[in-house]
């Protein structure tokens, strides 16, 4: 379940346990018409999630998928589009059952118990996500 809210650029969500992620996101995105956007801050937990770090000198992401559930320490990240559809580009710090961090590029995840994120709209801006060898680079208009 999603629940949503907005004040002239920001944007609170609420997502619930066994929420995709993404799936979430990107029908709040859509449900506001976003072409760009920062996410400012997010909490709660994931689970069942797929982190990865790009691997420079072999030119692909190293990934992980971890199925225990983990505190959302830290979100961060931006919103474009990448042939018209949604496309974010997060990163997460989650702490475990042990309390050390892990962390990386987000791929996916499902909610475990609850995620609260607030996100700004940047209505005078259009950001694209272009191929750009191995990865997708962004890139940026004004209206």
């Amino acid at each position: 379940m999603i629940f949503d809210m907005k004040d002239e650029n920001l944007i609170f969500v609420r997502f619930d346990t066994n929420d995709d992620f993404f799936e979430s996101l990107y029908s709040v995105v859509e449900k506001y018409s976003m072409n760009a956007g920062v996410i400012l801050s997010g909490m709660g937990m994931l689970k069942d999630f797929e982190i990865g770090w790009f691997n420079t000198e072999k030119d692909v992401y190293e990934k992980i998928k971890i199925d225990t559930p983990h505190e959302l320490v830290a979100l961060t990240g931006n919103i474009a589009r990448k042939e018209g559809k949604p496309f974010a580009h997060i990163h997460v710090a989650l702490a475990g059952p042990d309390k050390k961090l892990v962390g990386g590029h987000l791929f996916g995840a499902k909610v475990n118990i609850t995620n609260e994120i607030f996100i700004y709209k940047i209505d005078s801006m259009k950001f694209e996500r272009v191929a750009y060898g191995s990865f997708n680079r962004l890139e940026g208009r004004y209206f």
